[in-house]
């Protein structure tokens, strides 16, 4: 190579490096200026419904007021409650009146006949935890106004209608194709319950016709629906599992479902909230043995949702 044309060679490999810093640099001022398109952010709390108000201590199904607070401390934005009406017509978050009531060492009869309100105010859950009426759910939410609340066990509609004050922040878990369709009538967001939808040959359609958005379905029936649950997933259907009580293959559920099972559902009812904790920090989750929840009255937690 000549003296001539290693200068021209280097003087055109500085040019290059000038170019290319300046297109840099404009970039870059453009970006912070301007709405260039960017990734868009994970919604990861979109994922996880905080089950029956979450994990607490290591106790499940509270559906108390700490459970709550605890959950949305941990970045959770969508908070399932089940919901009970006493015996004068009040809603309250409970699962059933049996469990509720063997979880407050009720001193009369554990049965499923409901309490009254008063009743059911009076008693603490596992003797330390504060259980919720409407008024206290309804305060709790207008103090987190980004919470969602996603209720079971009801499917009345129009008492929630009535009694739920923040109508477009919450999602009915639905148990009739009558009750969805009262639901959509009000406004209110249905969510498919899967003891439901699979009933019905031509629920595909069903969801399109009446654009339901939502379902909720066991994790015991992947096994004989997977493809189904991945079809749905794909058309847009935020299908959410539930049943996640039980380690499986040594990890706790959440944890296993995330990193394995993800392409079958849109999110989860979880338990544990760590995990979204976790993913929120952009913190990789130190991995866990199997999490075992308290259960001192030898609840049957398979028989529950």
């Amino acid at each position: 190579m000549t003296l001539k044309t290693f200068s021209k060679t280097y003087i055109f490999s500085k040019l290059e490096i000038l170019v290319t810093t300046i297109s840099l640099f404009i970039f870059s001022s453009c970006c912070k200026n301007c709405d260039c398109p960017k990734e868009p952010k994970i919604n990861y709390a979109d994922f996880f419904i905080a089950h029956a108000g979450g994990a607490i201590d290591g106790y499940i199904y509270t559906n108390c007021l700490e459970a709550l607070d605890l959950s949305y401390s941990k970045g959770c934005k969508l908070f399932e409650l089940d919901l009970a009406k006493t015996s004068d017509g009040k809603m309250v978050a409970a699962h059933n009146w049996k469990h509720y009531k063997t979880i407050t060492n009720y001193p009369g009869t554990i049965d499923d006949t409901p309490l009254t309100e008063a009743e059911f105010l009076s008693l603490k859950i596992y003797e330390k935890y504060t259980p919720l009426n409407m008024e206290a759910i309804n305060l709790w939410f207008k103090n987190h106004p980004d919470a969602i609340l996603v209720t079971d066990k009801t499917n009345d509609p129009q008492t929630i209608y009535n009694e739920f004050q923040f109508r477009d922040r919450v999602i009915m878990e639905l148990f009739s194709w009558g009750a969805i369709d009262k639901a959509i009538e009000l406004g209110i967001k249905p969510m498919t319950s899967c003891f439901l939808f699979l009933e019905a040959p031509d629920f595909e359609q069903i969801f399109e016709d009446k654009k339901i958005e939502y379902i909720c379905l066991g994790r015991y029936l992947m096994a004989d629906y997977n493809e189904l649950f991945r079809r749905l997933k794909k058309k847009g259907i935020k299908n959410y599992v539930f049943s996640l009580e039980w380690p499986i293959k040594g990890q706790p559920a959440e944890e296993y479902v995330w990193n394995h099972e993800m392409i079958y559902y849109y999110g989860m009812y979880a338990n544990d909230l760590d995990l979204l904790e976790s993913l929120l920090k952009g913190q990789s989750m130190k991995k866990r043995g199997p999490i075992t929840y308290n259960n001192p009255y030898g609840i049957d937690f398979s028989r529950m949702k």
